[in-house]
């Protein structure tokens, strides 16, 4: 049976019920986080966690779980997951009159097939749909998550896996989904985070271990990299093999960048 976490407690999945005062429900105001479950144990927590707690910080949500709590939590949720492989969802919004609700919850998660990590994913530049690198949910998990979505869905409905997103300024910034890294003969380059991408926990990782460097990337330069990486911690790493119906190649370096990951 599939339990959730939900305010303290451990519950069949199906107990949990959102209040209708909710603020999250209601104006989106709230964080989370996803994470891989793999044969129930949730991957790069601690790198999760400290993105959540940090970003509940900036935007004044407090908790009534301490992180070893909240560690312990998702420990339990994902024992009890969907196996091999699932989605784990830690959602908290401000609430309502009672408080900030906090949600655990999971769900199975098919990531894509091995053929897509040596052939590469098609993506869209779609420079309609600006991040707005000054804006105070720059950087941050939020549920407020309408742009991000639309983007997306145009992506997929043009027969793409992801948008390719830029900022106000047009630099190049993020995937819908998904960190950007490019492949130039001195390195692995991703965009900064105060060009207003989310911190992602694979690109995090990656920073920490000197794999990957951070250096402002334009449009133009996606012609010029040697190859194009999509991140995040479901997919790991996986190579761009077109852009806007453009080929480009796939290199070695989304296969040798997913193994470093997993093998931190």
């Amino acid at each position: 049976m599939s339990l959730s976490y939900w305010n303290g407690r451990i519950v069949p999945a199906g107990e949990v019920a959102i209040a209708p005062d909710d603020a999250g429900f209601l104006f989106g105001d709230g964080l989370f986080e996803t994470l891989r479950v793999d044969e129930a144990r949730a991957g790069n927590v601690e790198a999760h966690l400290d993105r959540l707690l940090e970003g509940l910080r900036r935007i004044g949500i407090e908790l009534a779980e301490d992180r070893q709590a909240l560690r312990r939590a998702v420990s339990e949720v994902a024992e009890a997951a969907p196996r091999p492989i699932a989605r784990l969802r830690i959602t908290v919004t401000r609430g309502g009159h009672e408080g900030p609700n906090r949600l655990i919850a999971t769900a199975p998660y098919e990531p894509p097939d091995e053929d897509l990590y040596r052939r590469g994913v098609s993506t869209r530049l779609l420079p309609q749909y600006p991040i707005d690198s000054s804006s105070p949910l720059a950087g941050l998990k939020s549920i407020s998550y309408q742009l991000h979505r639309l983007a997306l869905r145009e992506a997929e409905a043009q027969g793409a896996y992801e948008a390719l997103l830029v900022n106000e300024r047009g630099r190049l910034v993020e995937g819908s989904r998904t960190n950007v890294a490019l492949v130039f003969p001195d390195g692995v380059v991703t965009p900064p985070a105060t060009h207003g991408c989310l911190p992602g926990t694979v690109r995090r990782r990656l920073l920490e271990r000197g794999q990957i460097k951070e250096s402002p990337l334009s449009p133009e330069d996606l012609a010029t990299a040697g190859e194009v990486l999509l991140m995040n911690s479901l997919i790991g790493v996986l190579p761009v093999s077109k852009i806007d119906n453009e080929e480009i190649p796939v290199g070695p370096t989304a296969a040798r960048l997913r193994k470093v990951f997993e093998s931190l």
